[in-house]
């Protein structure tokens, strides 16, 4: 397939607005792809999950998602892979319910793909620019 260029760019800056971030709460879904990089400030490195969200949990309000397509919202969550931190990954990938007994990350980090997943999700915003519409982050996620 290929892209059409012409297309994508002739659209009016007029006719393009941030996407709204997401309320608050508890979100379920899955994991739909993970990549291996670091951090660029210190070089940390990580693995990132992708998670694609499907519903939301009695703690978010229906009317504040009335305009969100959650279907076509992704958003991701990085463990670092440092001694001191791989005990959240190694928690992390136990509560997807995978065979951990004998598994190293490097076998286990693919399998988690397609997992399902219980998201809280917050919303930030920039201190540098507080006219800015605020953004996601996973507060906390696990297995569902």
């Amino acid at each position: 397939m290929s892209v059409n260029f012409k297309d994508l760019l002739s659209t009016k800056l007029d006719d393009v607005k941030a996407p709204s971030a997401l309320p608050e709460g508890t979100y379920h879904g899955t994991i739909s792809s993970f990549e291996y990089g670091d951090n660029n400030k210190n070089k940390t490195p990580y693995v990132r999950f992708a998670l694609k969200f499907h519903s939301a949990s009695d703690d978010v309000d229906p009317k504040d998602l009335a305009d969100i397509d959650l279907s076509s919202r992704k958003l991701s969550t990085d463990f670092y892979l440092t001694p001191d931190a791989r005990w959240r990954l190694k928690e992390f990938l136990v509560s997807l319910v995978l065979k951990t007994d004998g598994s190293s990350f490097d076998e286990l980090i693919p399998e988690a793909v397609g997992g399902s997943v219980i998201a809280y999700v917050t919303q930030r915003f920039n201190p540098e620019r507080p006219e800015d519409p605020p953004r996601n982050n996973i507060k906390t996620v696990k297995g569902d």
